[in-house]
């Protein structure tokens, strides 16, 4: 079915006018473009500096263009503590066996330079559930390494944001 001229107008201009409107109503795709405005170098201090966490924090500090700096530097110092991951039952099946597991991910972060606290110490978290399949214990395995990975995903995310609202502010 072709549109005559006159519904092609006004088609085309009700989308201009949705696509113009976007950046008016506060949308905006989510980047590290903007952190990298407000730090351009780090320092990392982390309680697992080759944890799997930190290695991803690493990469997208990279991405962000914020260089991690060696500790003797004069770059505010991010302090990343007490990555901890707990795993509970949260409902059971027929046979009183647990059926949905919930995982938590929790880091805290600090952010100080010169012995100023430019982002106090906070606790970050994430939650995830998942559904155990007794009949297939080897994928659980992987799924809940999966969840786990998507998890550590989600903390930098958070954690990048925060630098991101904390750069803003100085």
């Amino acid at each position: 079915m072709a549109l005559n001229p006159s519904k092609k107008i006004i088609h085309y201009s009700l989308m201009a006018c949705v696509l113009l409107s976007l950046p008016g109503c506060g949308f905006a795709l989510r980047g590290s473009d903007s952190i990298a405005a407000g730090y351009s170098a780090l320092v990392l201090d982390s309680d697992q500096p080759n944890g799997d966490l930190t290695r991803l924090l690493r990469r997208s500090l990279d991405v962000a263009n914020i260089s991690v700096e060696p500790s003797t530097s004069n770059a505010p110092i991010l302090m990343i503590r007490n990555e901890q991951s707990t795993s509970r039952p949260v409902s059971i099946n027929p046979r009183a066996r647990a059926a949905q597991y919930e995982i938590r991910l929790s880091i805290d972060i600090a952010l100080v330079q010169d012995e100023t606290e430019l982002l106090p110490t906070e606790r970050l978290m994430v939650e995830r559930a998942y559904f155990e399949d007794i009949a297939n214990i080897a994928g659980n395995r992987d799924e809940v390494e999966l969840i786990t990975n998507e998890m550590r995903r989600d903390l930098v995310n958070q954690l990048l944001r925060r630098l991101q609202a904390s750069a803003t502010s100085l």
